[in-house]
């Protein structure tokens, strides 16, 4: 119920707020336009008012002034000063805006002063009499004596073609002030009484716009909270609550209610197929995740058994081959020291029997050896992926373990007639590994180069990159094509055409490799491309913090 009234209030507070701020400057808009445009016409009136009374006083002032100049000329010139003074007093009594008369020498010395009789004689020294005395030609002068403002008409008075001096008529401006005064005071009240009207109005205005804007209100937030309540229980999945509206305008609202009601029974017939959805894919994900569990079992019990199987193989046939082995190399002994020499090899025939003998021996022996190693690795691998393998993990030397591994492969080089190039960078510090296993590394390296290297160079590099060791063999050979280069780490996988020139050997020896570089905390990979040779690079870590946890990315 609180939201209720509080939606009500909000959409009542909205409308309220915006409506009267519509009216208020819609209304303040008007009444500074229309005070504006009032007050510049009663200026303008009042304007012209003062410059018509101005202009009244004014042109009586030139009247009077050029009659007094002309009577005042003939008495000055007849020396009848004291008929002039007479004229000037009764003059300055017949007319009320004239304040005084001043009639006074270019000197400033004054011979008629109707305000101050007694200055009479003297010489005048004030900014306004010494201005007069030096206009030439009839002047206006406005100013201003103890708060009291006066226009002065200045005519010059002539005697025999040559200026005399100067009449000066004052009259007084505190009328046309104080009527200027009256007319300012009328224009502000008459302002003041448009915007007492304009309030007067705005509030009647904004009283009925609220009375409206209630009622407007009332309407609308009816259909609009039982909207928002029946929102409100569809979020909390009540999808029956729509089907109790009853709003039946035809308005938007209307529209709004009957989308409304359609998108709930939507929701209700989604969210029922939905529940359905989620029950069979629970039951196809507990199914499933079984299954994945039971074959999972199944795969490492299988790579369990499949282990025990090659070890208990290679195991078993370790001891024929070995004494196979064995007896072969004493055979080929007894034969080349007592068998052989005794037989006379003399005829075709007897040469031919007895090189064929050696050669089968020689295959017999060769073939051992290559199953032997086969087993060996198989052994290695399962001892490996079981972790049974004894390491020994002592301290030693990258140049160590590349030395070795030239020496055990000068033999193959020499049969290919090819060259290994080795560059081991100066100052390497020891690493703790297991050494023998690293030897085999590089050995199964260069000797993978020497089997698929006909002609050119086979270069080994060893050098430190921050933290640790990389250790590079490159060789000339056919190369390896890019979609092979991340199966050859893979177990029992062979690159090449099985028929015209797959590669001997069992499959085994690079995953071995990455097994051990791998326990070391290093990495290992390959880049190669076809017809340019390959390069297969590891690196080990100069500290022994990365055994076994090695989370590196290939460098490339």
């Amino acid at each position: 119920m609180k939201k209720n009234n509080y939606i009500k209030s909000g959409i009542r507070t909205k409308l309220l707020i915006t409506m009267i701020s519509l009216i208020v400057g819609l209304l303040t808009v008007l009444t500074f336009i229309q005070t504006s445009t009032q007050k510049k016409i009663l200026e303008k009136e009042f304007g012209r008012r003062i410059e018509l009374m101005k202009n009244n006083l004014v042109g009586k002032g030139k009247i009077l002034s050029d009659n007094l100049a002309r009577q005042t000329e003939n008495n000055i010139a007849s020396y009848n000063f004291s008929n002039a003074t007479e004229i000037l007093n009764k003059t300055v009594q017949e007319y009320k805006e004239l304040s005084y008369i001043i009639l006074m020498d270019s000197s400033c010395m004054v011979y008629t002063h109707t305000l101050h009789p007694e200055l009479q004689q003297e010489k005048l020294s004030g900014e306004e009499d010494l201005y007069a005395a030096n206009q030439k030609i009839p002047t206006i002068y406005e100013f201003s004596r103890n708060s009291d403002s006066f226009m002065e008409i200045i005519v010059p008075i002539s005697v025999s073609t040559e200026q005399w001096g100067v009449l000066r008529l004052g009259f007084s401006l505190n009328a046309l002030n104080t009527v200027i005064l009256n007319s300012r005071n009328e224009i502000r009240k008459k302002i003041e009484g448009m915007v007492l009207r304009s309030v007067l109005t705005s509030i009647i205005f904004v009283a009925i716009g609220a009375i409206s804007v209630y009622m407007l209100s009332t309407r609308l937030s009816k259909p609009l909270v039982k909207l928002t309540e029946s929102a409100r229980l569809l979020a909390k999945g009540n999808f029956i609550a729509a089907s109790n509206l009853n709003i039946t305008s035809k308005d938007e609202i209307g529209i709004l209610a009957a989308s409304f009601i359609e998108m709930s029974n939507n929701l209700k017939i989604s969210y029922e197929k939905l529940e359905e959805y989620s029950r069979t894919l629970q039951q196809k994900v507990e199914d499933r995740t079984r299954e994945l569990k039971d074959a999972n079992k199944k795969l490492q019990e299988l790579d369990k058994a499949k282990s025990g199987f090659l070890s208990t193989v290679s195991h078993e046939l370790r001891t024929p081959l070995t004494s196979i082995i064995g007896f072969t190399n004493i055979i080929q002994k007894r034969l080349d020291t007592f068998i052989f020499p005794q037989i006379e090899v003399n005829t075709m025939k007897s040469q031919k029997a007895v090189q064929q003998i050696k050669e089968n021996i020689t295959i017999i022996l060769t073939e051992g050896e290559r199953l032997t190693n086969l087993i060996n690795d198989v052994l290695d691998l399962a001892k490996i992926e079981a972790g049974k393998i004894e390491w020994n993990m002592n301290t030693t030397s990258i140049a160590e373990v590349i030395a070795n591994a030239a020496a055990a492969t000068k033999s193959l080089l020499e049969q290919k007639g090819l060259t290994l190039i080795v560059n081991i960078e100066k100052n390497i510090p020891d690493f703790i590994g297991d050494k023998n296993r690293l030897i085999q590394v590089a050995i199964n390296l260069i000797s993978n180069a020497i089997k698929f290297t006909e002609k050119g160079t086979i270069s080994c590099h060893a050098k430190q990159t921050d933290s640790k060791i990389l250790v590079t063999v490159m060789d000339t050979g056919v190369g390896i094509a890019q979609e092979n280069l991340e199966k050859i780490f893979d177990k029992f996988k062979q690159v090449g055409d099985t028929l015209t020139n797959k590669p001997s050997g069992t499959g085994l020896g690079l995953p071995i490799c990455k097994q051990i570089v791998e326990y070391h905390g290093g990495v290992i990979w390959a880049e190669s491309e076809p017809g340019k040779g390959s390069k297969f690079s590891f690196t080990i870590p100069l500290r022994g913090d990365g055994l076994i946890n090695n989370n590196e990315s290939p460098m490339t």
